[in-house]
């Protein structure tokens, strides 16, 4: 699969997180199939949604919602305002850059308007055993809008979406297939990684995986991925230095430090154990130059 993802300007990501701290709203912007690929803002998920979510197993119910509302939004020429079912209100804008194409959803929400949780969200937290008044202060700490600050709020919202748009500020970035192979590989570092699992994955024939990796690395999958679990190593021992060598290597998917060790002398001319040595030794050690496996 060609892999596309949604890139932000990092000065309209800083103006999006003025806004949410404006307004103490936690803003998101989600992929066309409603993966979340940028969170922005100054503001996480609220302690209500958690409660609900994980205390109560709403999670799956939560998305489908999200993904019903944002569907809907499309036929809509202004931002779709609903209540959700555990009573706060959430907003979706659809990202279109054109009349046609729709490349993403900015969602803005997590507030009241409020005062009250729903009755059956109450009475669910109740049969589960858990205290009333826990889930009534999480409730409350949320930022509440009457409809006129609503109503003002989500039109400067609206506004600061189509500026963005209009500008190109926000676009679809298509990974080549190098950066998705480093991507995946980068991703699953802690597990042993197998070279058809990648090709699946990705969509591509390991014949032409092989190919652009030689043609473009000069090396193979496996030297590839000797190379970015030594990397990783040597990051994890660096912002760990108390870990032990077996302990890192583990993290990196090698429970056989011999083994390991002797990739990496391999790889890097010199032993682990005399790198984990040098970060002791020096802060800020300079890796010993690679060399093809």
């Amino acid at each position: 699969m060609n892999e596309i993802d949604l890139f932000l300007e990092k000065k309209v990501k800083n103006l999006i997180d003025s806004f949410s701290y404006c307004f103490k709203v936690r803003i998101t912007i989600f992929s066309v199939d409603l993966q979340e690929k940028l969170a922005v803002g100054f503001y996480p998920t609220c302690s209500y949604c958690k409660l609900i979510r994980e205390e109560l197993g709403y999670k799956n119910h939560c998305l489908q919602q999200d993904r019903k509302m944002s569907l809907r939004s499309l036929n809509s020429h202004v931002p779709l305002s609903y209540v959700c079912h555990a009573g706060l209100v959430d907003s979706v804008f659809p990202i279109k850059p054109d009349e046609t194409a729709v490349i993403g959803y900015a969602m803005i929400g997590q507030f009241r308007t409020q005062n009250a949780i729903p009755a059956a969200i109450l009475r669910a937290w109740e049969k589960n055993g858990f205290d009333p008044a826990v889930l009534k202060t999480a409730f409350a700490e949320q930022v509440f809008f009457g409809q006129e600050a609503l109503e003002n709020m989500l039109n400067l919202f609206s506004m600061l979406c189509d500026f963005i748009v209009s500008k190109g500020y926000i676009r679809l970035r298509r990974f080549d297939i190098i950066e998705e192979i480093l991507r995946w590989v980068e991703s699953h570092i802690s597990k042993p990684i197998l070279f058809s699992e990648v090709a699946d994955y990705l969509g591509y024939s390991q014949s032409t995986i092989l190919n652009v990796l030689k043609k473009r690395l000069n090396m193979n999958f496996k030297q590839l991925c000797i190379l970015k679990k030594i990397e990783r190593f040597e990051t994890v021992a660096a912002d760990n230095p108390t870990l032990s060598i077996e302990e890192a290597a583990l993290k990196v998917g090698y429970s056989d430090v011999s083994y390991f060790s002797r990739l990496y002398k391999k790889v890097r001319s010199t032993t682990p154990s005399a790198f984990v040595k040098s970060i002791r030794n020096n802060p800020t050690p300079s890796l010993v130059s690679q060399r093809n496996i």
